[in-house]
């Protein structure tokens, strides 16, 4: 915009954004562009500072870098550290180093980091609870541990939470308010974004989805363990009862949707049980909720064979029509919720800006990369 479109769109006297725009220049962040007429357009600067979006699992660390404008410059994966706790830290510091020499910019550059990961944060004491494959972690201050490492912004997120954001930014659930993301995998879990914000809860554990009571038995030791609905939809009891009635031999859940699209009666039984408890914990969460749209995702949960079947079980117990999608991000989605947060939280502490919601995230632009790069 020129200065008098700023103070068209804004209402403040052009006198005082001229101050405000001059201080901006100074610091760097906004650069004289083309000339309109008597004016010149005003822009933000994207090389002034860096964001960093950071998806941490038992598995790999997903990382990705973005200018100020959510542009990703860099894109980075490798398996996570097995010695856990800070060594994971330690290595998220790495991988932006790594990312910042390859995109040309200074590590000191990255003026805004949100790191999701696996378990429970707690929102006063930004402790970690509740991680499961990654040891050392539980009752850690992931967000001053990761102070030591990175200046500027730093927030740190449950990695479903930032899942839902990613697909409000980015995916399927772009100009709604009301969102869930169901997480099916090994494990389950749900980030909730409600009015356009995301819902955490009075200690951090909203969206503990795995403990909801749907399952053929809900008091059972491992039921207890892990929750009664994870117990009953996880990726572990499908391949538990396809073996008790089917090959013994079969190794992966993979394995048994490859089955099922072979024509396997078995698989098929085991892919509608799984539909079944998933179809209720969707219909608890519509009953009380009523959302726009309820994402399903995790690698399970994407598997169109798995949708169509609990779109099915839905209709048989719930009288409403309930909007459900698989991600449209897929493995990416907690990676771009957290890159697209961290340009909005960048944005915000530059500008003054409101605290973001989730209905007003920045989309991540991809034309930049084309492919992630990928480091095994």
């Amino acid at each position: 915009m020129t200065v008098s479109e700023l103070g068209a769109h804004t209402g403040m006297a052009e006198r005082n954004i001229d101050v405000a725009v001059a201080e901006l220049q100074h610091e760097g962040w906004i650069v004289l562009d083309e000339r309109i007429g008597s004016g010149r357009k005003l822009r933000l600067a994207t090389d002034t500072a860096y964001v960093l979006g950071v998806d941490v699992g038992g598995t790999k660390v997903a990382t990705a870098l973005a200018d100020a404008r959510g542009k990703l410059v860099a894109e980075w994966t490798e398996p996570t550290d097995p010695r856990g706790s800070t060594h994971v830290l330690d290595q998220i510091g790495r991988l932006a180093q790594v990312m910042t020499e390859s995109a040309g910019c200074e590590a000191g550059s990255i003026r805004s980091v949100v790191a999701g990961f696996p378990g429970s944060i707690d929102p006063v004491t930004h402790r970690i609870a509740l991680v499961p494959n990654i040891r050392g972690l539980d009752g850690l201050d992931v967000r001053k541990e990761l102070s030591y490492r990175f200046s500027g912004a730093i927030a740190v997120e449950n990695d479903v939470n930032l899942a839902a954001l990613g697909e409000v930014a980015n995916g399927c659930a772009q100009g709604r308010t009301d969102v869930a993301f169901v997480a099916l995998g090994t494990g389950t879990g749900l980030g909730l974004v409600l009015d356009g914000r995301l819902v955490r809860g009075a200690s951090g554990g909203a969206g503990e989805i795995a403990y909801l009571p749907i399952a053929a038995d809900t008091s059972s030791p491992e039921a207890l363990r892990v929750g009664a609905f994870e117990h009953d939809a996880g990726s572990i009891t499908m391949l538990r009862r396809y073996r008790s009635k089917g090959d013994t031999s079969v190794n992966s859940v993979r394995e048994v949707f490859e089955r099922l699209n072979g024509g396997d009666s078995v698989a098929g039984e085991v892919l509608d049980a799984t539909a079944r408890s998933v179809a209720l914990a969707i219909t608890a969460l519509q009953a009380i909720l009523d959302l726009d749209l309820i994402v399903l995702g995790g690698s399970i949960g994407v598997r169109p064979e798995l949708v169509e079947r609990v779109q099915l079980e839905i209709g048989k117990v719930f009288a409403r029509p309930v909007q459900i999608a698989a991600s449209a991000l897929g493995s990416r989605a907690g990676l771009i919720g957290a890159v697209s947060t961290a340009a909005k939280n960048l944005r915000c502490h530059v500008f003054g800006s409101p605290v973001p919601q989730a209905d007003s995230l920045w989309p991540v632009v991809f034309s930049a990369l084309g492919q992630p790069t990928v480091s095994d």
